[in-house]
This record gives structure tokens, C-alpha cells and sequence, in this order.
């Protein structure tokens, strides 16, 4: 890469809303999203975004489409690495104390070479961190809060679902705190001993992330969001999910943990009158 390309590709990226859209396209990979979709995700007008996709494409970091009567949008691979080639080889010359890898901070956290709590640390992820990874991260808080420091995150987050809330204050469990995250903002800041990804989409990106924890499981629930139909309808399901969690989490704190039982209240299967 020459320099007034790799000029170009950082200044692209100097803007927040820019950084942000590439940073969404990037989870989406070579599928890319539409325009419509971006803007959707972001909240951004779509006058303003246009310009921001311009600005992103004539860098060469982002590639345009046509699909249908809409643009899709997708990053292009080469170029990134290209730039990062570009600096830590031409600004850097190789040098490994300026130049590490992506993910030497989550490699060295997930290995204990940086020191964590005493506690061990418990991920729960999922494709939105909507529903499933957030109440997985809300019941093991109620069962074991002091045992564990949970938390959970999404690959592609939105935000988080009302009904969540409800079948959760339902079962008297505390919902402070509970917010959609992003990976990238644990990744590299804090390591995990136990990572559990909760439903299948999250799974799909699971080769393309770096292991997560020395204990990583793939635990699959449906989608509660997913579900059409009446307000009941639609709140039995987010209960028939939370139940179906609350049992899975049960087993693992009294078997495949191969720790101390400890004493689990059931919880109850409705809100009270």
C-alpha cells in the first residue's frame, strides 16, 4: 500500500460515524448490508450516511453493489490488511513492541498472563445480546453472582427487548444493569474462564472471532424474539427460553462445573397477582 492510500484509508476512519459504520459492516462480513439496513442499524439519516459510504468506498475500505434496487455495501478484507501491513511494516519496520497482534491482549487475558479477579469471569453471547444472552446473564447473577462475575454481549447488538425485562421481573430477578453490548467492548479489556454462546447465529462467527475463554460451549436456545403472534403468544415463548436457561444453568453449576452444590430456589413460573 502506498502512502497516500493508507493516508486516505486512516482519514476515512477519523470521523466517529464512519468508524462506526465500518466497524458494523466488518461484523457482517462479505454479505455486507444494504443502505437501508445501515441506516437502520445506526439511526443515521440516510442523506447524511450516503456520504459517509462515499467517503468509506473512494478509500477502498468499503465495496458498493447492486442488489435489486438497493446498494449493498461490504468491507473489502485486502485493504485492511493492507494497511495494517502498511503500518507495522513501513511506519513500525516489524517492530514486535509497537507492532502486536489483533489479539494479543485476548490471548494473554485468556491465558492468565494479565491478572484477573478472583473470581472466575463468565461470557454469554449471542447474535443481538436482545434476549437469550441477557437473561442467561441475569439468572446465573441471581444463582451465583457471588460466585461468578457475569456478563454478556452480542456479535451484531440491538437493543435489548422489552419483554426480557418482563419475564425476568416475573421470576424476581434483578434486571439493574442490564444493557446490549458489544463484543469489542470486553475483548481485550477483561479475560473470561467460561464463554457460552447461546443461539446458532452467533455460532456462524464464532471461527471468525478468537477463542473466547479456555471453556467455550455452544448452547443453543430458539429465538424468543423471533416469535410472531399475539402479546401472550409472544411472552410464552420468552418464558418457555428463560425457563429452558435457568435448567441448563441449574445443571451446570451442580454437575459439569464439579463444584460445591449450591442451593437453587425454583423460580416462579408467573408474575404474582
Amino acid at each position: 500500500m502506498r502512502t497516500n492510500e493508507a493516508v486516505a484509508a486512516l482519514a476515512a476512519l477519523a470521523q466517529e460515524s464512519r468508524l462506526q459504520v465500518w466497524s458494523l459492516l466488518v461484523r457482517h462480513g462479505e454479505a455486507g448490508l444494504l443502505a437501508g439496513e445501515i441506516a437502520q442499524a445506526l439511526g443515521a439519516l440516510p442523506s447524511t450516511l450516503s456520504f459517509h459510504l462515499r467517503d468509506l468506498c473512494a478509500a477502498g475500505l468499503l465495496q458498493a453493489h447492486r442488489s435489486g434496487r438497493s446498494i449493498r455495501y461490504s468491507v473489502v478484507p485486502e485493504v485492511w490488511r493492507q494497511l495494517l501491513w502498511h503500518l507495522g511494516e513501513d511506519c513500525c519496520q516489524g517492530r514486535e513492541a509497537l507492532c502486536t497482534s489483533p489479539s494479543a491482549r485476548i490471548d494473554a487475558l485468556q491465558t492468565g498472563a494479565v491478572p484477573g479477579p478472583s473470581r472466575p469471569r463468565v461470557l454469554f453471547l449471542c447474535s443481538q445480546n436482545s434476549a437469550r444472552s441477557q437473561l442467561a446473564e441475569a439468572l446465573l447473577r441471581h444463582h451465583a453472582g457471588d460466585r461468578f462475575v457475569v456478563s454478556s454481549a452480542g456479535v451484531r447488538p440491538a437493543r435489548l427487548h422489552p419483554l426480557t425485562r418482563t419475564v425476568l421481573a416475573e421470576g424476581g430477578i434483578s434486571t439493574q444493569g442490564l444493557r446490549s453490548k458489544d463484543l469489542g467492548e470486553l475483548l481485550g479489556k477483561q479475560g473470561f474462564d467460561h464463554a457460552f454462546v447461546v443461539c446458532p447465529d452467533a455460532q456462524v462467527d464464532c471461527p471468525n472471532l478468537p477463542r473466547l475463554a479456555p471453556d467455550q460451549q455452544f448452547w443453543p436456545f430458539p429465538d424468543p424474539a423471533a416469535v410472531m403472534g399475539t402479546k401472550a403468544q409472544r411472552l410464552q415463548a420468552f418464558r418457555e427460553v428463560r425457563s429452558a436457561i435457568d435448567a441448563r444453568l441449574r445443571l451446570w453449576l451442580r454437575t459439569d462445573l464439579r463444584s460445591e452444590p449450591c442451593s437453587l430456589e425454583p423460580l416462579p413460573a408467573k408474575s404474582p397477582k
